[in-house]
């Protein structure tokens, strides 16, 4: 009798069932966490990855060499605090030697100074009077308290409207010159207003020989000066004009200040077109002592030209 032949299963009906609940369990966990696959990845694409990794990489060595520097400051503030701390013992060091050295010199003892025998007082300068300027000092000329040893002589003389109120003097002081002429002295009379205009004798604006016609002829035309006054006072031009003539000597008669110009600037214009040739006197007519500018002009321009300064209120 033959005997039957099993076939033997390795699995059996309990583990199949056991494998297909087990993927079937699988499925299911992969359906239910499906949805969350793509949450949970990245849309970046390789090439933004790589982007993002060199930023990254870059943002680290700014941060690395931000770092040294920090450290490089870090090591230059330990140094100078060091150097403070070194300057701090010297300066400590350098105060102890000075409260020493004052120390000691405190127990010096100076000697007072021998006293300083006092000079004999000198005696005072004898003051040295000049006399008054006078015919009889020898000069040629003197008239209004002015003198000179020139011979040609410009008379200057204001003739603006403020000088109307002094028409009685002007023409009395002019006289007093015209008639302190001699035969060897020559001059010539220049008045000037706004414009300016002038009037001259002679005419023409010549120097005249002081002989008895001209002198005639000269009290005729201030005879008849004050009809004439009026307008301005343009002084620097009525100077320029008569230093043209080349004269020896100008005296120069004005009441107010001249309106030609600064008056110090005048002063240095007239001098420096003189150049020291001719003796440049002044007279002030009027209340010139009630006109400081007045004075003060009138004056730097006799000093600065060798000249005299006087004045004439009556």
């Amino acid at each position: 009798m033959k005997s039957r032949r099993r076939s033997i299963s390795v699995f059996s009906i309990s583990a199949l069932d056991l494998f297909a609940a087990a993927l079937g369990a699988f499925i299911l966990i992969v359906l239910v966490l499906f949805p969350y696959y793509k949450l949970g990845g990245t849309d970046v694409s390789m090439e933004e990855l790589e982007d993002l990794v060199q930023k990254r990489r870059m943002a680290a060595a700014t941060t690395q060499t931000e770092m040294a520097q920090i450290r490089a400051i870090q090591a230059d503030i330990w140094l100078m605090d060091k150097q403070y701390k070194s300057t701090q013992d010297n300066m400590s060091t350098i105060e102890a030697k000075i409260r020493e050295v004052l120390k000691q010199t405190s127990d010096i003892q100076i000697p007072d100074p021998p006293p300083v025998p006092k000079p004999d007082p000198k005696p005072e300068p004898t003051p040295v009077v000049e006399p008054p300027r006078s015919v009889g000092r020898g000069v040629e000329f003197s008239i209004l308290g002015l003198s000179t040893s020139r011979k040609d002589i410009a008379i200057v003389v204001d003739m603006s409207g403020s000088m109307r109120a002094h028409s009685a003097n002007v023409t009395e002081a002019l006289n007093e010159i015209v008639a302190q002429m001699k035969p060897d002295n020559r001059f010539v009379i220049i008045g000037y207003r706004g414009g300016p205009t002038y009037d001259t004798y002679p005419s023409g604006s010549r120097m005249a020989n002081a002989d008895a016609a001209t002198i005639r002829g000269a009290q005729n035309f201030i005879a008849g000066l004050p009809s004439r006054f009026g307008g301005g006072t343009p002084t620097q031009n009525a100077m320029i004009k008569a230093l043209n003539l080349r004269p020896q000597a100008v005296i120069l008669i004005s009441d107010g200040q001249p309106d030609d110009g600064a008056p110090t600037t005048i002063v240095r214009n007239v001098t420096n077109r003189n150049r020291g040739r001719a003796e440049i006197h002044t007279v002030a007519i009027g209340r010139y002592t009630d006109d400081k500018n007045l004075t003060l002009f009138l004056q730097a321009m006799a000093e600065a030209n060798r000249g005299d300064f006087v004045g004439r209120a009556r």
